[in-house]
């Protein structure tokens, strides 16, 4: 078997990290879309996630093994308040009164 020849890196590509982020938010938001139904307020409801986790003190952070797991439970957490609100309110993005 021939080894498959290095390719050089590509000048315009992405840092993974950054890919890894927006794969992230991808699946964030199609969980949220697919549990609200409204792409508006999955926004929304993403955007309440990872305010409260870029708030959150570092200290907290670091004592968070999974940081993708709390992301996904933070979300779902949202989502069942927006659900379990008055229409006004998650039509009016008030998710920040979930948690």
């Amino acid at each position: 078997m021939v080894p498959e020849p290095l390719r050089p890196p590509r000048l315009n590509a992405l840092p993974s990290a950054f890919c890894v982020v927006v794969a992230e938010r991808r699946l964030l938001k199609n969980l949220a879309y697919h549990l609200l139904g409204s792409v508006d307020v999955a926004e929304h409801a993403v955007q309440a996630t990872y305010t409260i986790w870029y708030t959150m003190p570092d200290d907290k952070q670091d004592g968070i093994n999974s940081p993708f797991t709390w992301l996904v439970g933070t979300l779902v957490q949202i989502c069942i308040g927006l659900l379990e609100s008055p229409p006004t309110q998650a039509a009016g993005h008030n998710a920040a009164r979930v948690l």
